[in-house]
């Protein structure tokens, strides 16, 4: 299992990867074009913003993936000595943290279906609106899958520590 998600977490690497280098080659190439009067590049901003929605959000799933969200360690810090309360605390956070996701994925999930059924396209490039921001449903359910993960492991850890001792 570990295998199959390091992998996916590489190929979505690379895909982030190829999205920031193509963002800022279209956005250079048209600053370029613009500034020097030669040509222009209408849909450049709409492809860097849909580039940029896209990064964040599948960025979301390996920041979660290698606990890289930023966060305020307060519970840790105050209860340093009381690692059964930091680990509840831990259990809740990540409780919260999938509700959020779930909730926010579904309704998410329902706006970009909605825009696929009316049609709604991006006034540049004309490509339908709805599956670009298809990318915030996934990235989000993603997200919580990876979080999800990434809380039992730390648990199991734990638990597996406290039996060693």
């Amino acid at each position: 299992m570990k295998k199959v998600l390091d992998g996916f977490s590489k190929v979505v690497e690379v895909l982030l990867v190829i999205m920031m280098v193509a963002m800022m080659a279209v956005v250079f190439l048209a600053t370029v074009g613009r500034y020097s009067q030669l040509y222009t590049i209408a849909w450049s901003e709409e492809f860097a913003r849909y580039c940029m929605v896209g990064i964040v959000y599948l960025g979301l799933m390996l920041a979660s993936r290698t606990d890289s969200h930023f966060v305020v360690e307060i519970i840790p810090l105050i209860f340093a000595k009381k690692p059964k309360i930091v680990k509840i605390f831990g259990l809740i956070n990540a409780i919260i943290v999938d509700a959020f996701a779930i909730f926010l994925g579904s309704q998410g999930w329902k706006v970009c279906t909605k825009m696929l059924v009316q049609g709604k396209q991006s006034p540049m490039m004309r490509i339908p609106l709805g599956a670009v921001y298809m990318i915030i449903p996934v990235g989000i359910i993603l997200m919580a899958v990876f979080y999800t993960i990434s809380a039992v492991s730390k648990f199991r850890d734990n638990t597996e520590e406290k039996e060693e001792n």
